[in-house]
């Protein structure tokens, strides 16, 4: 449950409290929800209709009541990299999942939330804003309330996300842009190529330093969000990620990609700021390429205020 308090001002006086709220980012859904819930919305402690209209002076209270999370609950810990009444950011392991599946059904990040939000004594689903792969790392940001989610889903440049990968080779030129269209490889196929009838799938990259073997690590940041975007784009260049047997990977070093979500900013609606979060490179991937800090991702640096 989330409580809101909306002063009303001489700018507020005269809107209906549909309005209102409507302005402020709730959905057509929250807002029935609301309705339905003798108190989900209160005038100076009154119920009080969406269709009543507001005075200078009024308080408008709104309680936002979560359904019942049903997932099997998962204990195993998994780093928060930041938290607070509306969101909550994980630093997900390698081989977990974020979404549950018949192969999954109680070992991924929406377990492990489940779980977190027991701890809490609350009730929220599982919104995640924006998964990674199973077998990438770093950065997950899940909202715990219907109102957060929206807010962020409404307005994707509220959330920036840079990641690291180490690739074979060495991309030429160093840092560059690929725009070229995602689809999948075939009707029933997991897997994605580029294709000039797919969707358009937008990458940026950048090297941060040459790695031993002929190898390369790489800070990314995408303009798109299409399924293995970073891994299709890399292994089109010829340069496929480390690890990643889907893509033609060399799998000598890593058994898994070697990618990880290192950066994740967002703005926060009801704090007004921006929230800026770091997850260090796992264990394997440092072993590979030595450590990063949040101050050499040159993306971070340019497009996320401070």
């Amino acid at each position: 449950m989330r409580r809101f308090v909306y002063p009303i001002g001489p700018a507020e006086a005269g809107r209906t409290v549909k309005s209102l709220l409507k302005g402020k980012g709730y959905s057509s859904r929250a807002l029935t929800r609301l309705k339905k819930d003798p108190l989900g919305l209160l005038r100076n402690g009154a119920h009080v209709r969406t269709v009543d209209l507001l005075a200078e002076g009024d308080r408008l209270e709104v309680t936002l009541r979560e359904e019942e999370n049903t997932y099997a609950r998962c204990d195993t810990p998994v780093p928060i990299l930041w938290e607070d009444e509306d969101f909550v950011a994980f630093d997900k392991p390698a081989g977990m999942p974020c979404h549950t599946s018949w192969a999954h059904p109680a070992d991924t990040l929406a377990n492990v939330f489940a779980a977190h939000c027991d701890r809490l004594g609350m009730q929220a689903p599982f919104r995640v804003l924006g998964r990674l792969d199973q077998d990438t790392t770093g950065c997950v940001l899940v909202a715990k309330n219907q109102l957060a989610a929206s807010l962020l889903v409404a307005r994707p440049a509220w959330v920036k996300k840079v990641y690291l990968a180490a690739v074979s080779g060495a991309p030429q030129p160093p840092a560059g842009r690929v725009d070229a269209p995602i689809a999948r490889a075939g009707e029933d196929s997991g897997l994605r190529r580029v294709d000039p009838a797919g969707q358009r799938a937008v990458t940026n990259y950048r090297t941060l330093r040459p790695l031993p073997g002929g190898r390369s690590l790489l800070a990314f940041s995408l303009e798109t969000g299409r399924t293995h975007q970073i891994r299709v784009h890399m292994a089109h260049l010829g340069h496929p990620l480390l690890g990643d047997a889907l893509y033609g990977g060399d799998c000598a070093a890593l058994s898994r990609q070697a990618l990880h979500c290192a950066g994740l900013a967002f703005f926060h609606p009801e704090r007004g700021e921006w929230v800026r979060l770091f997850a260090p490179l796992p264990a394997d991937m440092a072993a590979l390429c030595g450590p990063v800090g949040e101050e050499t991702l040159p993306f971070w640096r340019q497009e996320v205020p401070e």
